[in-house]
């Protein structure tokens, strides 16, 4: 998946995303976005998510930890944005920068 790199986390996550999704057929009008719901609009089952979280773990070629997002207080996240996801992937990267 290190072909789906982009400049950006948040071009990353869509790309990853529009991968996974390419033969679901959604009627997504404005396509995915920065504020594109992985539940509400995209119908993503938690299988689904978690088969997001492990693209995007490849495409990074690093564990991300997708736990800590998913999880606040010891529930399950209702659903969460691309944004949401690009952020967090972009603290993540701060925090442990790739090594050599």
């Amino acid at each position: 998946m290190s072909s789906l790199r982009r400049e950006t986390a948040e071009q990353t996550v869509i790309a990853v995303i529009e991968d996974l999704i390419q033969d679901w057929g959604l009627d997504l009008g404005a396509g995915v976005n920065a504020a594109t719901l992985v539940v509400a609009d995209l119908e993503f089952a938690s299988v689904d998510i978690i088969q997001l979280c492990v693209a995007l773990e490849q495409a990074y070629e690093r564990k991300l930890r997708f736990q800590d997002l998913l999880m606040k207080d010891g529930s399950y996240v209702g659903d969460l944005t691309v944004a949401q996801f690009a952020r967090f992937i972009e603290g993540r990267l701060v925090a442990r920068p790739a090594t050599a």
